[in-house]
């Protein structure tokens, strides 16, 4: 974890385990039956073990409830300490190394990742690397034996899926790329929730998708993704828990977890991408606009082989369902959160672009949101409420910004004796 990563990534697990009383998504006749199943059980959290009460539990739903997700974050201390032992890039050799060699041991791994400098064995023990990989299902033999049903949720909006499969190959400016359709589906109706195509696989392109999705066809109650990049970060975390939706991540290494929206893909690929001429095509519009046509005008309306329905039917039969949210709220919620400490010349960096923040917030930490595709606006947030904005620096207006018991520097001459001291 980042120094600068302020937020208090239990507030993340608390909402994990509400989550399904939340969008009523558990299996139980009622939340206090599902909350005291979740009190008998043992959870992990940055590799430790917690139990936690019956009133504990339904405390922080209340709260959520109530309060929404800042409710359950707490401030960390100014001692905190914010290094792990499996830091990002290590938890990534080790999933690298399962994806390599299914069949090699937790301590195999171990000493490779020794071996390889990402751990430092006086400091990570064989142990911290056995229990990651038992959390997160990397044993070998949970990757081996993994039951599997087929499945279908009980409404529209109970789950998306999303996903990045390869586009077409385009010419842009005399340059040949590939791009990359970032997707969403309904997982009851198979209805497209949203799609666009880009040049990169980003965390900023999957969530500029999924707010348009959402502004279009509602709030999902949970949101199934796989463990890359774009789809497993911070922000994306943040994000779905400020607007009460379930993040789950499918297992790695299990395709098949994915059948729906793979299956999507391979329609779209079959009726589309493979008989289509791509010469002509030189923007990502104009791909966009393509599959737009095969979509809207093929896809959802065809019966699905599956449903016996078109997913376009199957979605609309149950609109009356659908939780649609303020716009506003939507664009709040989507914005990217900071920490920075304020500088003594009054600024903060952010993506290595400084900006200029009131005095009074000198040698303090703050919260910052911002919107990552128009950097031109960035709010100051305190307690889950906007203050005010920050601005670029301007080195050329603050030269000519006169402060007191400054010294004008233009009156100098060689001699430093010779310096004016300027009276305000």
């Amino acid at each position: 974890m980042k120094k600068d990563n302020y937020f208090n990534d239990f507030g993340l697990f608390r909402f994990g385990l509400i989550a399904p009383a939340i969008n009523k998504t558990h299996k139980f006749n009622t939340n206090n039956e599902f909350f005291r199943d979740i009190s008998l059980k043992k959870h992990e959290f940055n590799g430790k073990e917690y139990k936690f009460s019956f009133s504990c539990i339904k405390n922080w739903y209340y709260k959520y409830k109530k309060d929404g997700f800042n409710s359950l974050t707490t401030k960390r201390r100014s001692d905190y300490k914010t290094s792990h032992k499996l830091n990002n890039d290590t938890i990534s050799r080790i999933i690298t190394l399962r994806e390599q060699y299914p069949s090699i041991s937790g301590t195999a791994i171990y000493k490779k990742l020794i071996k390889e400098q990402y751990i430092d064995k006086s400091k990570v023990s064989l142990n911290t690397v056995l229990r990651f990989l038992k959390a997160n299902n990397l044993k070998a033999s949970q990757i081996i034996s993994v039951e599997r049903r087929m499945f279908e949720c009980e409404n529209v909006n109970d789950c998306w899926q999303s996903d990045t499969s390869d586009g077409p190959y385009i010419t842009i400016d005399g340059t040949k790329y590939r791009t990359k359709l970032i997707m969403f589906i309904d997982d009851k109706s198979r209805m497209i929730m949203g799609f666009d195509f880009f040049l990169n696989d980003t965390a900023i392109n999957m969530q500029s998708v999924f707010k348009n999705a959402i502004k279009t066809y509602g709030k999902p109650k949970r949101l199934f993704v796989d463990n890359g990049g774009p789809y497993d970060n911070k922000q994306l975390s943040l994000i779905c828990a400020s607007l009460g939706i379930e993040l789950i991540h499918a297992k790695p290494y299990s395709p098949e977890a994915k059948a729906k929206i793979e299956r999507s893909f391979r329609t779209i690929k079959d009726g589309w991408m493979r008989c289509t001429d791509w010469n002509d095509f030189h923007t990502l519009d104009d791909v966009k606009k393509s599959l737009s046509n095969f979509i809207y005008n093929e896809y959802i309306n065809k019966v699905h082989s599956s449903t016996n329905e078109t997913p376009n039917e199957r979605w609309h039969n149950e609109y009356s369902k659908v939780i649609f949210l303020d716009e506003e709220f939507i664009d709040e919620a989507f914005l990217h959160r900071v920490i920075r400490k304020v500088r003594l010349d009054r600024t903060v960096k952010i993506n290595n672009t400084f900006y200029e923040v009131p005095f009074k917030y000198v040698g303090k930490s703050i919260e910052l949101r911002y919107n990552p595709t128009n950097m031109s606006q960035i709010f100051i947030f305190e307690d889950n409420k906007k203050l005010e904005s920050v601005k670029t620096v301007d080195k050329i207006v603050n030269s000519k910004i006169k402060r007191k018991n400054s010294i004008d520097y233009s009156l100098a001459v060689n001699d430093e004796r010779d310096v004016i001291e300027r009276k305000e």
